[in-house]
């Protein structure tokens, strides 16, 4: 398995835009799951720093690295769509992300 993960800082006074645009985005309320949506992934989470209320992390999990690949290689996806550029909108400009192999739990 394969694991992303994204960190924002969000601008002073973003807070509710940003959870309203994640729970949008990540919590669709269709029934789907995240696979019959987008092949390969298998979940996704939304999370918010203890030490920060400006730090929000988003994780995906895929069942591979090369699922995560083929996503990617959608030319809207590479870029991130409109998703992203309304996230980066929202934050100070830090959104970074790093992926992880899964290799145990």
């Amino acid at each position: 398995m394969f694991l992303t993960i994204t960190r924002a800082n969000l601008k002073a006074g973003n807070e509710a835009a940003a959870k309203e645009l994640l729970q949008k985005n990540f919590n669709p309320s269709d029934g789907k799951k995240p696979s019959d949506v987008v092949n390969g992934l298998i979940g996704f989470g939304i999370m918010k720093a203890k030490a920060d209320p400006s730090m929000y992390g988003i994780c995906t999990v895929w069942q591979s690295e090369d699922a995560f690949n083929k996503m990617s290689s959608n030319p809207t996806a590479a870029t991130g769509g409109a998703f992203v550029e309304k996230l980066k909108a929202l934050c100070d400009g830090n959104v970074s992300g790093e992926g992880f192999y899964i290799e145990g739990i």
